[in-house]
């Protein structure tokens, strides 16, 4: 989720950079809400969503900073750590401090802290329409892996004759099972390792040994959908749909997100049958390779 960017190292102004640790769980949800006001979806953050999305995300507050240019905290990137590797969950600049080469000095200095301290990968999703970042993150050495899609589907009164009767187990269960039986090679946001992460709100189902889901942000318009799987032996039965129909007899009524970290070429058909259209939000995975000079 790299946010707002701007290009030139101009700055006319001193800022500093200190550890997202210095600040309290409400001064960055404030500083996280500022730079995303004017983003291609406006966020507005709270200390208790942020604190869920740090614990889920892996975020190390440590390796995070926040830049600021006297009393004004203009700017702040997120990194995420998972063993060797790190991610740029979010960064951004408050608008009236853009063009003046913050973005650019935080994730130069996350680079550095990176390498300085034995990393050897760091990855970032970007909107596709984001020119800007684009440049941006290319310049650092960036560099673009595959498109990441999304799905929507809109809230209606089917009823599924073939539902199943769900039983809610811990979502550490389907990490494991996607440790077995799951795609390799996921973006980081689909993987095991994050769904090992995976607290309430959340919840997790599964049809008995022929399929798993886990689904977030439950309310009573929708819902997202974080994982599907169905085990390799039970695969061509259509155990994946009737997961799918049986989530929403469940929860009837709701428009359902799969959000923009879907891998393109990843099971399209498989949402597409299912009444999900491809969402207008796409992103760029990016990689960098830390030991490369």
């Amino acid at each position: 989720m790299a946010g707002p960017d701007f290009l030139a190292d101009k700055s006319s102004e001193p800022f500093d950079l200190q550890p997202a640790t210095d600040y309290s769980l409400a001064t960055l949800a404030e500083i996280f809400t500022g730079v995303y006001s004017d983003y291609f979806f406006p966020v507005k953050m709270d200390a208790e969503t942020l604190s869920w999305i740090i614990c889920t995300q892996s975020i190390d507050l440590a390796a995070s900073r926040v830049a600021s240019i006297g009393t004004i905290h203009a700017g702040v990137i997120f990194i995420s750590t998972r063993g060797l590797s790190q991610r740029v969950a979010a960064m951004g600049v408050l608008p009236d401090h853009r063009g003046q080469g913050l973005g650019r000095r935080l994730i130069r200095h996350s680079i550095e802290n990176a390498r300085a301290n034995g990393f050897r990968r760091m990855v970032l999703e970007v909107i596709d329409e984001n020119a800007k970042a684009l440049t941006l993150y290319r310049a650092m050495g960036f560099e673009i892996t595959r498109r990441l899609v999304g799905y929507e589907r809109l809230a209606d009164d089917k009823v599924y004759p073939d539902i199943e009767k769900l039983e809610e187990l811990d979502p550490r269960d389907v990490a494991k099972a996607i440790v077995h039986d799951g795609t390799p090679g996921l973006p980081w946001q689909r993987t095991a390792d994050g769904f090992y992460a995976i607290q309430p709100p959340s919840r997790a189902f599964t049809i008995p040994n022929r399929a798993f889901a886990i689904i977030s942000h439950l309310t009573d318009k929708q819902a997202h959908i974080e994982a599907i799987l169905v085990p390799r032996a039970r695969r061509r039965q259509g155990w994946g749909t009737r997961m799918l129909h049986s989530l929403f007899a469940t929860y009837p009524g709701r428009t359902w997100w799969v959000t923009a970290t879907v891998p393109e070429d990843l099971a399209p058909d498989f949402f597409l049958n299912n009444g999900f259209k491809k969402g207008a939000l796409r992103q760029y995975e990016m990689v960098l390779n830390l030991e490369r000079n």
